[in-house]
């Protein structure tokens, strides 16, 4: 009789290895998932993009890129970029002007390690009274422009901005946009084939007043190798679709004297 407790106490005893080692494989298949999933995450190759963006180190006398519609039904525009370095920061400043040749963009974006952030945006408005370009200045939420490492289009790159109605203050703004990278593509630039990169960027755009519109469209935009961006698409509710591509990159001297034939 005095044996019993005993017994009762050793199979108490085997009964507790056993839940231990149950649970102790539970934690181990627990911990070999958790390895395989890793494992998959880091079979995953960054890819570094930095020679896809704009060649910065040759903007410092400054260039001109001139877009065309594909389709030619819708006016041509123009950029200008100029690099400056300040207290060892490299800052592109970017000017968009229209058919017309009046600025109606300008942005700061600064190169840092791993892409380009937007430092400043500003809209330009013509006063109704003066007939002067006044400019609006936009407020940066997310300046993300432009990465330099991407994996997937898992990958997501957020970029917000706000701003108001020059005329109408209470009239405000907000774009939002998410940009996947899709992979590698290329694009043929006067007759020449050219290895590029493709994101896809899903937008949105905030109206509000009295009430509250939101519009909602895609764009796909190809990033060419020492040149920049060559192509874009955008799809606008409504059927609506904007499609240019590079057509010429030349001196600021050179869309000086566009406009004076134009004048002319």
């Amino acid at each position: 009789m005095q044996n019993q407790p005993i017994q009762k106490q050793d199979a108490f005893i085997i009964d507790f290895s056993a839940y231990q080692i149950v649970s102790c494989l539970k934690l181990f298949f627990l911990l070999l998932v958790i390895c395989i999933l890793h494992s998959c995450q880091s079979e995953k190759t960054t890819k570094n993009i930095r020679n896809y963006y704009y060649p910065v180190a040759e903007f410092m006398d400054g260039k001109v890129y001139e877009f065309k519609a594909v389709n030619d039904s819708l006016a041509p525009f123009y950029w200008y970029f100029r690099t400056t370095i300040s207290r060892g920061d490299t800052i592109i400043t970017s000017e968009y002007f229209d058919h017309n040749f009046i600025v109606q963009q300008l942005t700061n974006e600064e190169i840092v390690k791993n892409g380009v952030v937007l430092n400043d945006f500003y809209l330009y408005e013509t006063d109704s009274i003066t007939g002067q370009q006044k400019q609006n200045r936009v407020r940066v939420e997310v300046d993300n422009v432009y990465p330099f490492e991407v994996t997937d289009s898992t990958g997501l790159f957020l970029y917000k901005v706000f701003w108001r109605d020059y005329h109408q203050p209470n009239q405000k703004y907000r774009l939002i946009k998410n940009r996947h990278y899709m992979g590698e593509d290329t694009y043929t630039y006067k007759g020449q084939p050219l290895a590029c990169v493709r994101f896809l960027n899903r937008e949105l755009l905030e109206i509000e007043e009295v009430g509250f519109q939101e519009v909602t469209y895609n764009s796909v935009e190809l990033y060419a190798q020492n040149i920049g961006l060559v192509y874009f698409r955008k799809e606008i509710e409504g059927n609506v679709v904007q499609e240019y591509e590079l057509a010429d990159i030349y001196d600021m001297t050179d869309l000086e004297e566009k406009f004076r034939e134009t004048i002319e």
